[in-house]
């Protein structure tokens, strides 16, 4: 049996964004998915452009481009309360680089609850330099998601990704890490990314930031899960240890029928206003 694809939409919900420029955007995220993300982690993903929320089709997973994302609690990857994905993105420059990072995030790891265990992070700091063992949440593009690493898609730039041999137990010769080549060693994190991993001895969290070359450890302790996604919980806490340094809300580096149609609208109409509602709740 093959397998269903995942569908991804991308819409606005700012006037500062036309449907042309998300449609050209949607493209190049199809291409990446498509070309070079899906042969390497074995998934099939569409990623279409829609004019408004109440547009997309409840099956499908929405990213949607705002203006205000209401930093810094609402940034990036949710799930909405039927459990389903949902990414929010801030408008601006550089908006098509952190759409890309959301789409290959959520394709990798739709709930959030990804985990791979592997040796921690070589030259991490203590305690983390001192386990054996470690797990880490699933995260593609954290490790190298910097403007430096970024790559062309039908002249958009969009993020590097790592490969899943990134979490190999060592490195060897001719091995590709990230897409680009940049990542040169497992569970390496490049200049402006991160990482974030468990110690499964004591249940606590951790996350390896690499920022002007330095190194820094956060640690996170034990997490409050409360319904939430791993991705989410891990999120909510860098957030509340980097408050003032607006996390996740730049680019990376610097964020039929006529009555099936009735019902498809009356629908899709229902979800996006539950989805502002939650929205507005975050």
């Amino acid at each position: 049996m093959s397998t269903l694809p995942h569908q991804v939409a991308l819409v606005s919900e700012t006037k500062s964004i036309g449907f042309s420029e998300i449609a050209t955007v949607a493209a190049a995220l199809q291409k990446q998915a498509a070309r070079d993300f899906g042969p390497i982690w074995k998934v099939k993903a569409t990623v279409d452009a829609f004019d408004k929320l109440e547009s997309v089709p409840v099956d499908y997973w929405p990213i949607i481009v705002k203006d205000d994302i209401k930093e810094p609690g609402a940034a990036g990857y949710h799930t909405d309360d039927n459990g389903q994905p949902f990414s929010l993105v801030q408008a601006g420059d550089g908006w098509a680089l952190t759409a890309s990072h959301e789409a290959l995030e959520m394709l990798a790891d739709p709930f959030g609850n990804r985990t791979l265990a592997g040796s921690p992070p070589p030259n991490s700091p203590a305690p983390a330099s001192g386990f054996k063992r470690v797990v880490y949440l699933v995260e593609v593009c954290d490790p190298c998601e910097d403007t430096q690493f970024a790559y062309g898609v039908n002249g958009q730039q969009l993020s590097d990704f790592i490969t899943p041999q990134y979490y190999d137990p060592s490195g060897g010769s001719g091995i590709r890490y990230s897409f680009r080549g940049s990542v040169k060693a497992p569970h390496t994190v490049l200049e402006g990314g991160y990482v974030s991993f468990g110690n499964p001895v004591t249940n606590e969290w951790y996350q390896i930031a690499v920022a002007n070359w330095k190194t820094e450890l956060r640690e996170l302790g034990k997490l409050q899960r409360n319904g939430r996604s791993l991705r989410e919980t891990i999120d909510r806490r860098v957030r509340e240890i980097l408050r003032d340094s607006n996390y996740r809300t730049q680019k990376p580096g610097m964020a039929l029928a006529a009555a099936a149609s009735f019902s498809t609208a009356e629908s899709s109409q229902a979800r996006a206003e539950s989805l502002r509602s939650f929205i507005e709740k975050l």
